[in-house]
């Protein structure tokens, strides 16, 4: 028996490919059933593709992930590094790296883990997926000043120290940017629903409101008054902040929640994105469409769109590279998602003495969602922390459309 089954385990093993090309509907949760036998080995997947996935619970049509590994996936090299020879190309000597042909597809699924695997499984926030995002071009996370990243002439990645690992494809805006960076209300009424609590188990509400509630809680939701939500929907879940004058109310997300039982009046979801602190009372909003605009580099114009600041989303006198901002000018004046603005001090001089201020460019941002007559930005590189309300903004570049 040993004999006659050996050789059918070692063509069962031959005939499972070495790659797999993500098609509509595919999930780590299937592919592990389908090429490991046991889908509650889809973190193994993952861990051979966490530069190609940025998230295990959303995978993308076009994605090709490793099935098995030619040699240890994160290795300390067995040698030295041998020292640089003494003709380097100038693409060589600027870190220079082509850029992957095809971005991310619009449309995704999530991993969908049992309660069995809760515990084990990767919770989705911003730390984590900054720390996954290690190759990142440089000007983006550290707030470098040069930004040819964002305009294609070159990319420059930080090394990984890991062998035959390539730099994570361009993303010019990424999903959680979108849904994690708020926004203004401007005064419009919206339809809140309310986050309740954690339930334990479903349909019994949590009393406390000192209960955790992390990635993978269950949830209990009521939805807007006049309102139902449906089994599969995603809800935005978000806090509502100060108000800003002839703006509205701040809205910052905190989650997102998927909808799991809408049998009783108190909806039953599930947190599947962890954005920030999620408490009992917070609220809950539909969520948008997020359309990825692929893996292009924002083209420079001469004759943008000029505004000014609104105000920081969390207060603070002197900012810094990936604080949020807002600006006031939106939809309507054809600002876009991806479009790349300056903040600028003007000139200006004042006294006796004519003491002058001298015109400079205080940082570069880009928008990450847009409103009908104001905007979200998020700080790429700052020069000079001091902006204030009412900074002049200028565009500079925008994603072609």
């Amino acid at each position: 028996m040993a004999a006659l089954l050996i050789p059918a385990l070692a063509t069962a093993q031959t005939s499972t490919p070495s790659t797999h090309t993500v098609r509509a509907g595919d999930t780590l949760w299937g592919l592990a059933r389908q090429y490991l036998n046991d889908p509650l080995l889809w973190p193994e997947i993952y861990r051979l593709n966490t530069l190609v996935v940025e998230d295990p619970h959303w995978i993308y049509p076009g994605e090709v992930l490793q099935l098995s590994s030619n040699g240890p996936v994160a290795s300390v090299p067995t040698a030295d590094t041998p020292a640089p020879t003494a003709t380097v190309s100038t693409s060589q000597a600027q870190g220079d790296a082509v850029s992957p042909d095809s971005g991310r597809a619009d449309s995704a699924q999530a991993a969908q883990p049992s309660e069995s695997e809760q515990a084990a499984a990767p919770a989705e926030t911003q730390v984590t997926e900054t720390q996954l995002n290690t190759t990142e071009p440089v000007g983006r996370e550290t707030g470098n000043a040069d930004l040819d990243v964002l305009f294609g002439p070159s990319r420059r990645s930080a090394p990984t120290g890991m062998a035959g690992l390539s730099p994570k494809a361009y993303h010019p805006i990424r999903r959680s940017e979108f849904y994690s960076s708020g926004f203004l209300s401007e005064g419009e009424s919206m339809p809140f629903g309310e986050l309740l609590g954690p339930v334990t188990p479903e349909q019994i509400r949590t009393v406390s409101d000192r209960a955790a509630i992390n990635i993978f809680t269950k949830i209990a939701v009521m939805p807007p008054t006049g309102a139902t939500y449906q089994v599969g929907d995603s809800v935005l879940i978000v806090r509502v902040d100060r108000n800003i004058e002839g703006w509205g109310k701040v809205i910052v997300p905190t989650g997102i929640a998927r909808i799991l039982d809408v049998s009783t009046k108190e909806n039953t979801a599930e947190v599947i994105a962890e954005y920030g602190a999620i408490r009992i009372d917070q609220f809950t909003l539909p969520l948008e469409k997020y359309s990825n605009p692929g893996n292009v580099h924002a083209v420079p114009i001469s004759d943008g769109v000029q505004g000014a600041l609104i105000a920081s989303r969390d207060p603070q006198d002197l900012k810094g590279p990936q604080d949020v901002v807002f600006i006031d000018k939106g939809k309507k004046d054809g600002v876009a998602l991806g479009d790349i603005f300056e903040v600028r001090r003007t000139s200006s001089s004042s006294g006796d003495r004519q003491a002058a201020t001298v015109p400079e460019v205080m940082a570069t941002m880009q928008v990450v969602h847009v409103r009908e007559r104001s905007a979200t930005a998020v700080l790429l590189t700052v020069t000079s922390p001091d902006m204030s309300p009412g900074t002049n903004v200028r565009q500079i570049a925008k994603l072609p459309s």
